[in-house]
């Protein structure tokens, strides 16, 4: 994912989680705020609880590989998808369902 499509500073993550709008999956916790660039950001979040630091990668990494199978995602907003400790890595497929699952609502929230 290039520079332009991530959210790195510390501070806009706290803003979209606290002033955004949410939604939960069993795995994810997707909050988002409409942009004004024409395109989407987003950031990965996964905390101390889903395990050491080498899971934690696996996890963002396969997160990361959703997005980039998914080329259609064109909405004007910034996401934040927090990775809930009940994520298991080993079952990707069903993980993936339920994040595109997600993305489709929020897209449908949008227009």
């Amino acid at each position: 994912m290039k520079r332009q499509f991530r959210i790195l500073k510390h501070q806009e993550f706290d803003r979209i989680i606290r002033s955004g709008k949410s939604l939960r999956t069993p795995h994810f916790s997707l909050c988002y705020e409409t942009n004004e660039l024409g395109y989407s950001r987003i950031g990965i979040a996964v905390g101390k609880a889903n395990g050491k630091a080498v899971v934690r990668v696996k996890e963002k990494r396969q997160v990361r590989a959703i997005f980039a199978e998914r080329d259609d995602y064109r909405v004007n907003v910034n996401l934040i998808v927090i990775i809930r400790p009940s994520y298991d890595p080993e079952r990707y497929q069903e993980a993936k369902d339920e994040l595109n699952k997600a993305l489709d609502t929020i897209k449908e929230r949008q227009n």
